[in-house]
């Protein structure tokens, strides 16, 4: 990330994007894969002692225990096909191929369980942590969420390991990948036997070890379905292992935790949106104003910035749509980032981009728990901190707020007191963040530091309550300089036109798109009245390249994917819900729409979330 040279603020330390790549070069990746090879050849040649020479090696040595173990369990689990599928290669040269082709079928399957786990992981960067961790699939993982600063990765549901290891499967070319993954399931919920069994293997006695390899095809291939959710005991026990010999990539992956931070703030700008009123209204004033930082939690941040813009500079023309462009809505997202990063650098001058980026990680992109001296009153740190908790989280954990009174967040750093002031930091922020008046964002955000929140929080809800056209009112005469402004009184604006490329595509688009999504909506679930149970508040996310465009005229799209935020119509006034759907243009196959969990800050985001 480059820093802005600033000669008439030297005090202001401002980062702007900075496109340098931070994967491995070609003969790094090389040099990598070849070492990993040899590691995996020697990791055949430990489970070859285990099992002994009567026993053919034909697993994969992808697993959720240590890689000699993984060959061993994977060679049992394919042990009843052996004799017919192998009955034609006995031959000394071809058990050699055989045995480099399972290796280089290994690495990929590694490979591929890692980028599947961690979707903003690439290939280049999967080897070097596999290299990192001895061709280790589950400690490089372990490495990989301890570098990103990713939490309750370990409550997340089955699904997320299941995957990833059925994925691995099949990129290695596993002849049955649903029973590699059923094969695994049963050992990770009988792990306790399972590694008295291996550790059977080492014993000296060839018919201990000959029993053990007989229970340990049975628990494999022949007893029941296992708890999905037993296959996190295998990774707590990696991650044991990991905490009794930490390590980390020598490089700084700096582009890995921005995504993480990213992916965070993307989750306050959806709960944000959830709390405003349906429509575009302020579409305008949150894509070119309304930024997560502040000194609230992020969704009130959003909230306050957005309607203060909207009140003091308002709208000439209006847009109806019920879609955020996906562009904006990551637009406004990254310079939140380089906002706070830039803040926290100005206060504290020994900070680098890196370095505040995990600081940020650590209080979940909250800037008054990031640092610890922005609200002087500790009494009031949970008021200014409070998260507003609007959307349905998923089970990787309640929606937690980190109050930290004493010290800010614990990520290796000692930070003393500012070398800047608050005004100051915030001036930085604003101009990281090309707001369109830094000077007088950075006067209004000062300003309700040195108050009592409780007038400006009061007028926002904590739960799933909306925010009304009077309540932004009542909120826009506080922060404006207009003591009369009236939202629901304000005169009708003349519309954006759409004349020209590509706002036109883009509007027509956006129009497809909606009329799909009420489709969907009105045909998942009705009420006991038979109307639809939910109603489209915010088209949020839209990706409408999954397949296509197609070559010729007309260019059509044959997929696309979206989440939106919907509201029940039932008179429990429930929570809004955040959906995604998959619509399809082709009629190949039918379109759908399914609730999704918000994940808590600075968990794994699935690909589902991932499609800026």
């Amino acid at each position: 990330m480059a820093r802005v040279s600033n000669p008439c603020h030297p005090d202001l330390r401002i980062y702007e994007p900075n496109f340098a790549s931070e994967q491995p070069r070609l003969k790094e990746e090389s040099k990598s894969r070849s070492y990993l090879l040899q590691k995996i050849r020697s990791y055949y040649g430990k489970a070859q002692k285990l099992l002994g020479r009567s026993h053919r090696l034909q697993g994969l040595c992808v697993g959720l225990l240590d890689p000699a173990s993984n060959i061993v369990i994977n060679s049992l689990i394919e042990r009843k096909h052996e004799r017919e599928r192998d009955r034609d290669h006995r031959s000394t040269t071809c058990e050699v191929v055989v045995e480099d082709d399972l290796k280089r079928r290994s690495l990929d399957g590694m490979v591929v369980f890692l980028t599947r786990l961690f979707p903003n992981l690439s290939e280049g960067l999967a080897v070097r942590y596999l290299r990192l961790a001895k061709a280790d699939v589950l400690i490089a993982a372990c490495i990989v969420v301890s570098d990103q600063c990713i939490e309750g990765f370990d409550a997340s549901g089955p699904d997320v390991i299941n995957m990833a290891l059925r994925c691995a499967g099949l990129a290695a070319r596993h002849p049955d990948a649903y029973r590699f993954v059923f094969s695994w399931c049963n050992i990770s919920s009988r792990i306790d036997d399972a590694l008295r069994l291996l550790a059977a293997l080492h014993e000296p006695q060839r018919l201990r070890r000959s029993d053990a390899i007989i229970k340990l095809v049975h628990m494999l291939n022949y007893e029941p379905p296992s708890r999905e959710r037993d296959v996190w005991l295998v990774w707590r026990l990696a991650e044991a292992s990991f905490r009794r010999r930490p390590r980390s990539a020598p490089q700084l992956h700096t582009n890995l935790l921005n995504r993480t931070l990213q992916d965070t703030i993307h989750g306050y700008y959806l709960q944000a949106l959830a709390l405003l009123p349906p429509g575009s209204r302020f579409h305008r004033s949150l894509i070119k104003a309304g930024y997560c930082y502040g000194p609230f939690d992020p969704v009130s941040n959003i909230i306050i910035n957005t309607i203060w813009y909207d009140a003091n500079f308002p709208p000439s023309m209006k847009l109806e749509l019920d879609v955020m462009g996906t562009r904006s809505l990551h637009r406004v997202e990254n310079r939140s980032l380089y906002g706070m990063v830039s803040f926290l650098c100005t206060r504290y001058h020994e900070l680098d981009f890196h370095q505040a980026v995990r600081c940020l990680l650590q209080a979940d992109a909250n800037l008054v728990l990031a640092d610890p001296n922005l609200v002087t009153d500790t009494n009031l740190v949970y008021d200014f901190g409070i998260v507003r908790d609007v959307l349905r989280h998923g089970p990787a954990s309640a929606f937690r707020c980190k109050l930290q009174t004493q010290a800010p967040p614990n990520t290796g750093l000692t930070v003393g007191h500012p070398d800047t002031g608050i005004e100051e930091a915030f001036l930085a922020a604003a101009t990281a963040a090309c707001h369109p008046n830094p000077d007088a964002q950075a006067q209004l955000l000062t300003s309700c530091c040195k108050v009592d929140p409780s007038p400006v929080l009061s007028l926002l809800p904590i739960d799933s309550h909306k925010l009304s056209f009077q309540d932004l009112s009542l909120l826009a005469r506080f922060l404006s300089c207009n003591p009369l402004y009236e939202y629901d009184k304000a005169l009708p604006l003349p519309p954006v036109p759409l004349k020209c490329y590509p706002r036109a595509e883009l509007a027509s688009l956006y129009t497809v798109i909606s009329k799909e999504v009420n489709a969907l909506l009105n045909k998942y679930q009705q009420m006991p009245n038979g109307d639809p149970k939910f109603k489209l508040h915010m088209i949020c996310v839209v990706n409408d390249r999954v397949r296509g465009p197609a070559p010729w005229p007309p260019h059509r799209h044959g997929h696309s994917h979206v989440n939106f935020v919907a509201t029940s119509k039932s008179p429990g006034g429930e929570a809004p819900t955040l959906f995604f759907a998959e619509i399809n243009a082709d009629n190949r196959s039918m379109s759908f729409c399914c609730p999704v969990d918000l994940p808590p800050p600075c968990a794994v985001y699935t690909v589902t979330f991932n499609m800026y």
